[in-house]
């Protein structure tokens, strides 16, 4: 089931890949981007994160504290995503566990060749040196991201349409700009 938006977060205590703990509970009173991604060596995931990772102190300095999911083992996260080093929680989930507890289910099968067709997103992974590659995890997984308030309500619930879509940049400057 879907998460919408007016909710209270699901609350979720899990370990990053350095085995930290990463608790909804710790982050009560501050704004949050909770993120889930198809798996560790998806060129569209990383360059989200590389965008993300671009705009992480100018984020972090309006408040904003982002959780990164993965469909990914700790190992695959460190040979892939984990590479970039990312300064905010990446937490390896193949089970799914959270996913589903977030409503991240869902799967497209034309999700997957419309994402491979968007080629200023296929140009700009590669010209940032992602390969294109398949990895642990289902490949039509559908991405999604929550903006969460300082109440812990989801101000924004969004499920992609297809492989490389995440909620835009611009939704979450405007987010923290309340």
């Amino acid at each position: 089931m879907k998460i919408k938006e007016g909710q209270h977060i699901i609350d979720f205590s899990v370990k990053d890949v350095y085995d930290n703990e990463v608790s909804t509970e710790n982050l009560r009173g501050k704004k949050l981007l909770i993120s889930f991604y198809r798996y560790a060596e998806c060129i569209f995931c990383n360059l989200r994160v590389h965008d993300l990772m671009k705009r992480h102190d100018e984020f972090q300095i309006k408040g904003l504290n982002i959780i990164a999911f993965f469909q990914s083992s700790k190992k695959h996260i460190f040979d892939h995503v984990g590479k970039q080093q990312p300064p905010f929680p990446i937490i390896p989930d193949k089970e799914r566990k959270v996913y589903k507890m977030y409503g991240v289910q869902e799967y497209s099968t034309f999700g997957f060749p419309i994402g491979v067709m968007r080629v200023n997103k296929v140009l700009k992974a590669l010209s940032l040196g992602y390969p294109i590659k398949t990895g642990e995890g289902s490949k039509t997984l559908i991405p999604a991201d929550f903006l969460v308030n300082e109440d812990g309500k989801i101000v924004k619930a969004f499920y992609g349409n297809d492989i490389t879509e995440h909620i835009p940049i611009k939704e979450i400057e405007k987010f923290l700009e309340n």
